[in-house]
């Protein structure tokens, strides 16, 4: 039986405070934030014992850790029994029915996954319950902004039930930094983050870990006199090479990166990343898309198909830059910067064991794999090696959870990483944190520097001011202790009731008046999820990936406007069918559609695509009344075979037929 923690006195004043409200714990990295969870649940557990819990995280990573934690410190009412966990990290949940998903819930008491994965659940299938649990509890909290899963989940899952007076779960968020950007407007942001998440943020006076001395700021290194010589000279080969691969934004963006990594590290290491990294990377990408929706994975066909040309037009740059005079007589094997890092990192080691543990964080994945190298091979026969960890973009599951292991277990000493490294993984034995390049928010400050969990650990600062840090830094914490900036009572029912706005009975779907029964259990459809709903619906009818804009949209061009979606097609068991403009404009007349769109959730989205998000909103309602798409937002098995039959994707696009709409006829707002 593993050593249960005992809470430390401002840990258990969280967890009062979590047991009697809503709460967001505001405490620094390496605080026991989780532990503080770990309680919580155990509370909840023997409070309610047959309801569960949901323990949301933002990255897959973290799914693993923080449900090996919870094995070992949460348990059952007996206080031995360990509670059953069920990890949900997507790809294995992806095909649930709702048989698995009950299944599920019988077996486990604790469910910990991906953010994106309860919103599934929660809110679109609503396979989940939010009555059947007892306690949701959002790691990394900040991260519930603007249209993010967490948020999502919270305002189209937990706010329209708590406005109606129905029961909610409480809420539990963790957080080192409430503010996920800049720190404009801050007291502003916390009211926001506290009214989405129905919660008041608790912040108690503990004691930084840091000092101002524990922050070195490395300014004694200076760029090479001919860089800008040279990255001009690399910037036409780069741009001469772009020319020529596949116009796809992903691949002309790593490429264009070469003179990042050149400026960063160096020639062999922009020879390295453009031998070694770049296809690599596309078909890492490429991967990780196949498993996505359509779209995706019509993107990852498109970069596969890419990558003959790319190939064929790296090994032509890589030869052009070679024989290049310019950077053939001048150009720095190693940049001035990267020395100064392996210098610092031989001081480090002279003065530590070879099993010390450091981290050092990079901007751009193109620096990873390169930085990784570039340092192993400083270090070669002195025992010391670097791996290199990315975002699930870029890095499978598999080979990331390699690279943690050997970093863990002291196989490798130091880790080369992008900002997915940043929140929740944790390494007792980690001494220091290096900053190679720039960071834009105080919370990147604050959870990278949280990573260094040693005693005695330091931070280096190569681009930004560690003392300005500090002090945004100081900033924040005030902000999060100031108990008189948390929302009160009627702040919350105002906050519930404006996520919670039923649009003149249009929006969301099922329309507001339809019965209490069918509301809290069906899946919901709305303007933020309706192209995926629609994408995995033609995917399954079809049988067959599909581009949307090529197959089913159709589009008007007249003199002098800009490109308007006309009439969407979508196949049924009676063959195409359609919506027009016409029944577009029908529909969404007289509403107010900042309403529907507010503004939080449709930052930097075109007017194009907002009109895409209504149009589509307005077939799935049609899909689901008709019965095709069943209460779940899914194929109604027992339509796929007719609609394949029916619905050639050869078909002429004349052949669609006007859908008969229900949702026009007058009494569609008593549907029920």
């Amino acid at each position: 039986m593993s050593f249960l923690y005992q809470l430390r006195p401002y840990q258990q004043e969280c967890l009062d405070h979590a047991k009697a409200r809503n709460t967001i714990v505001n405490l620094p990295t390496g605080f026991g934030k989780t532990l503080i969870a770990a309680r919580l649940i155990d509370h909840s557990l023997r409070v309610n014992p047959h309801k569960k819990i949901a323990f949301l995280v933002p990255t897959r990573p973290l799914v693993e850790q923080q449900s090996a934690y919870f094995g070992e410190q949460c348990r059952l009412a007996d206080g031995t029994t360990p509670p059953s966990i069920q990890c949900l990290v997507g790809l294995d949940q992806a095909d649930w029915r709702e048989s698995d998903w009950n299944d599920c819930l019988r077996r486990n008491h604790i469910l910990v996954g991906t953010a994106a994965l309860f919103q599934q659940g929660f809110v679109t299938s609503k396979f989940l319950a939010i009555q059947d649990f007892s306690l949701l509890v959002f790691d990394e909290c900040h991260n519930a902004v603007g249209n993010s899963p967490m948020a999502g989940l919270l305002r189209d899952g937990v706010a329209p039930m708590a406005a109606s007076g129905l029961y909610t779960p409480r809420v539990l968020g963790l957080t080192a930094s409430f503010v996920n950007g800049s720190l404009r407007g801050i007291e502003e942001k916390r009211r926001s983050l506290e009214a989405l998440m129905l919660s008041t943020i608790f912040c108690p006076n503990v004691a930084s870990k840091f000092t101002d001395e524990s922050f070195i700021h490395v300014d004694d290194w200076s760029c090479s006199h001919d860089l800008k010589t040279h990255q001009e000279a690399i910037a036409w080969h780069v741009e001469a090479a772009v020319k020529n691969v596949e116009p796809v934004k992903e691949i002309t963006k790593l490429v264009r990166r070469c003179s990042h990594v050149f400026e960063e590290l160096g020639f062999n290491a922009l020879l390295y990343y453009i031998d070694n990294v770049i296809v690599k990377q596309v078909v890492e990408k490429a991967t990780q898309l196949k498993d996505g929706d359509e779209a995706c994975s019509r993107f990852a066909n498109r970069l596969l198909h890419g990558l003959p040309a790319l190939r064929s037009e790296l090994n032509q740059l890589s030869q052009h830059l070679n024989s290049d005079q310019i950077l053939t007589a001048k150009a720095e094997t190693t940049s001035p910067k990267l020395r100064r890092l392996i210098q610092i990192l031989r001081e480090l080691f002279s003065t530590k064991s070879n099993q010390s543990r450091g981290i050092i964080f990079v901007e751009q994945v193109a620096l990873v794999s390169a930085l990784s190298r570039e340092i192993s091979i400083a270090f070669r026969g002195a025992g010391i090696q670097c791996g290199a960890v990315a975002g699930v973009g870029y890095q499978n599951e598999k080979e990331r959870k390699l690279q943690l292991d050997k970093f863990k277990n002291g196989e490798s000493q130091i880790l080369a990483a992008t900002a997915t490294l940043e929140e929740g993984i944790d390494v007792s034995t980690c001494e220091f944190v290096i900053r190679y390049t720039n960071i834009a928010t105080t919370k990147a400050h604050i959870q990278g520097s949280g990573r260094a969990r040693h005693p005695n650990a330091v931070i280096y600062y190569f681009e930004n001011n560690p003392t300005l840090e500090r002090r945004k830094e100081a900033t924040l914490t005030s902000t999060a202790k100031d108990q008189s900036l948390s929302l009160q009572v009627e702040d919350f029912r105002k906050s519930m009731a404006s996520m919670s706005i039923a649009v003149d009975q249009r929006h969301p779907y099922p329309f507001f008046g339809a019965s209490s029964v069918r509301q809290n259990q069906d899946g919901l459809v709305s303007v933020f999820n309706c192209k995926q709903i629609l994408n995995q619906y033609c995917s399954m009818a079809l049988g067959a990936s599909i581009q949307p804009k090529k197959t089913l949209y159709q589009y008007s061009n007249k003199p002098g406007d800009r490109k308007l979606l006309s009439k969407v097609r979508f196949p049924t068991p009676l063959g195409w069918r359609s919506l027009s403009e016409e029944d577009y404009k029908q529909f969404w007349t007289g509403v107010d559609r900042s309403q529907v769109l507010p503004a939080d959730r449709v930052k930097n989205k075109a007017e194009s695509d907002l009109e895409e998000m209504m149009f589509v909103y307005l077939v799935v309602v049609e899909l689901r009344e008709h019965g095709y798409l069943n209460c779940h937002n899914q194929l109604a098995h027992n339509l796929k075979f007719e609609t394949k039959s029916n619905c050639s994707l050869d078909s002429d696009w004349n052949m669609a037929i006007k859908f008969k709409n229900k949702v026009f006829q007058s009494e569609r707002h008593t549907h029920g």
